[in-house]
């Protein structure tokens, strides 16, 4: 009789670089901690998808070979529930895990990223700062007054507290509330699950002297998240929004995880017609995954 295989000398381990960075903080374990697995060519969607739900972090990023000829990688990018087209903050530690391994861009001081939203630009500055070029708004039209409402709420605002509301979808997609000042923001005390598949940003600025010019927080339970520490895809959302439209000023800088006890800053600023998003970003966590299957 010919003895069957032993189950466990078919299973396919693969062992790939793994990178915790710390984004949008010069101090350690203060920024939102976003996971990055490279040179992920051979994982199926399925084991990406597996890999974000076990994963502690609010973002994973995986980092393949590119397929476009003008990128230096591509990225594919997923929350703990489900794969999204761009993440601001998984573009960033993708290209700081991807410089730390010892590559070099094709472009001195800039990378091209590949990704389901196009190519996205980062580029390299000192003091581990990275920048990435905003990527255009989905245009949804005007949020209903039901939903806007809803969120209101949910998040226990008045009406008198909202300046203005619109869609912010660039990849995740977002409900934007523009409030009237950073400490009605920071004073917000949710019921986050209420909100159900609807996900929520809200951004209210500062008077002089304050730690930034805006406070922002965001709120998206349907990705898995029930709070970011940071957001930076959502940061360039806002400024896409705002900027054009001289309500907010070309460049500024916008404080989160305030209420969380985090301390993350993002910068933005134009150049030309395009809204750069950054901060500094630093490996904080390097080891290795490994996928049995």
């Amino acid at each position: 009789m010919t003895a069957l295989p032993n189950v466990a000398t078919l299973a396919r381990t693969t062992v790939l670089p793994h990178v915790v960075v710390d984004v949008f903080t010069p101090a350690p374990f203060q920024g939102s901690p976003i996971a990055v697995v490279l040179d992920a060519d051979s994982l199926s969607t399925e084991e990406m998808t597996n890999i974000a739900r076990w994963s502690s972090s609010t973002e994973v990023a995986f980092v393949l070979s590119a397929t476009d000829s003008v990128a230096d990688y591509q990225v594919r990018f997923f929350s703990p529930t489900t794969e999204v087209r761009f993440a601001g903050l998984s573009t960033l530690a993708a290209a700081r895990a991807w410089l730390d391994q010892g590559h070099e861009p094709r472009s001195p001081g800039q990378l091209i990223q590949e990704c389901a939203a196009g190519t996205v630009h980062v580029a390299v500055e000192e003091n581990n700062h990275l920048q990435f070029t905003a990527p255009p708004l989905y245009d949804r039209g005007g949020p209903d007054e039901l939903t806007v409402e809803m969120a209101r709420e949910v998040l226990g605002l008045d009406p008198q507290d909202i300046k203005a509301t619109t869609w912010l979808d660039n990849g995740p997609g977002f409900l934007g509330l523009l409030i009237n000042d950073a400490e009605t923001v920071i004073g917000m005390d949710p019921n986050i699950h209420e909100l159900g598949q609807l996900c929520v940003g809200v951004m209210g600025a500062y008077g002089d002297g304050g730690p930034a010019d805006y406070e922002m927080r965001s709120f998206a339970p349907s990705l898995g998240v029930d709070e970011y520490p940071a957001a930076a895809a959502l940061s360039a959302s806002f400024a896409t929004w705002l900027v054009p439209q001289e309500i907010a000023p070309s460049s500024y800088t916008v404080s989160q995880g305030t209420s969380l006890g985090r301390s993350a800053k993002v910068h933005v600023h134009t150049r030309g017609s395009e809204i750069w998003v950054g901060g500094p970003v630093t490996s904080r966590v390097q080891g290795q995954v490994s996928v049995t299957a």
